[in-house]
């Protein structure tokens, strides 16, 4: 029997589902604007697309403000499920 690699979100143990409300361009251009963590709405104030990303996942380094500390976030968006992880 031959293995296949799985590329199923839910079998990466390493990434935790998350819930992003994003933003699509006409030329499909991705941006993440909120997220939500541990049921918590956060405003994401700067997002970049990361030179890892590939075919398969963009990864975007965030920073999102939490009262007076910026917190960096980093943030996946599996393009083939179409679902957002954060690493655990």
């Amino acid at each position: 029997m031959t293995a296949r690699v799985s590329h199923v979100l839910h079998d990466y143990t390493h990434l935790t589902p998350v819930s992003v409300i994003s933003s699509f361009d006409s030329h499909g251009n991705i941006l993440p604007l909120y997220i939500r963590i541990n049921g918590e709405s956060v405003k994401i104030d700067t997002a970049c697309l990361s030179s890892d990303s590939n075919h398969r996942i963009l990864h975007f380094n965030c920073e999102a403000t939490d009262g007076e500390l910026v917190k960096p976030i980093k943030l996946w968006y599996h393009i083939n499920d179409m679902t957002w992880s954060i690493p655990k």
